[in-house]
């Protein structure tokens, strides 16, 4: 024995179901900004966005300029741990 749904009944599971998808999809790119930002995958464009607000004098830096400037700050500090 076949049941048939009501057209109101599926229309709601149909939406059910996008919001469903909707929500996976902004979970997947929260969790997906969140490991940027804990691997510092994010670091240059947070730093372009800063630029933006207080332009310096000879522009913002390119990718691989940033990159070794954060690495030489990174390490130019003394190391206490040995």
């Amino acid at each position: 024995m076949r049941t048939v749904q009501a057209p109101a009944q599926n229309h709601i599971e149909k939406l059910s179901a996008r919001v469903r998808v909707m929500c996976m999809k902004s979970l997947v790119a929260k969790l997906w900004l969140g490991i940027r930002e804990w691997c510092g995958d994010s670091a240059y464009e947070r730093y372009l966005q800063a630029q933006k607000k207080k332009p310096e004098k000879s522009g913002p830096l390119t990718p691989a300029q940033f990159y070794v400037e954060r690495v030489n700050r990174r390490y130019s500090r003394p190391n206490r741990c040995c």
